[in-house]
């Protein structure tokens, strides 16, 4: 069996019929765990969480006995802990994981089918 995308949907597919006994090829091209680990849901919602941290801390003003004086102190390393999260989660949730599952290949290439046939380049 051969599973196209190796992101979240491509890697559950790939893990679910290996364990139902099936012999899997997880091709993926680019940096494995796709979209949303790398550079979708976990980097822009880690960003917008410090954002909202921001406006609440300045929206405390509002109340009487509470400062609102929080600014961004360093973009560069607010933006390397969001790479180290990324990083960390591709790792223990992507990469970490294909050597517990003997029945799944990993194969890096851009699938395509031509001729009723599944290429990989």
């Amino acid at each position: 069996m051969a599973v196209v995308g190796a992101g979240s949907a491509g890697f559950s597919a790939a893990i679910t019929a290996a364990e139902l006994g099936a012999k899997v090829a997880l091709i993926g091209h680019g940096t494995i765990g796709g979209t949303c680990v790398n550079v979708g849901c976990v980097p822009s919602k880690t960003l917008i969480r410090a954002a909202e941290a921001v406006h609440g801390g300045r929206a405390a003003t509002r109340f009487p006995g509470l400062g609102g004086n929080i600014q961004l102190g360093d973009w560069a390393q607010l933006a390397a802990s969001k790479d180290e999260l990324v990083s960390t989660l591709r790792q223990k949730k992507y990469v970490d994981l294909l050597p517990a599952y003997s029945g799944v290949s990993y194969i890096e290439g851009k699938a395509r089918f031509a001729d009723g046939a599944l290429i990989v380049d």
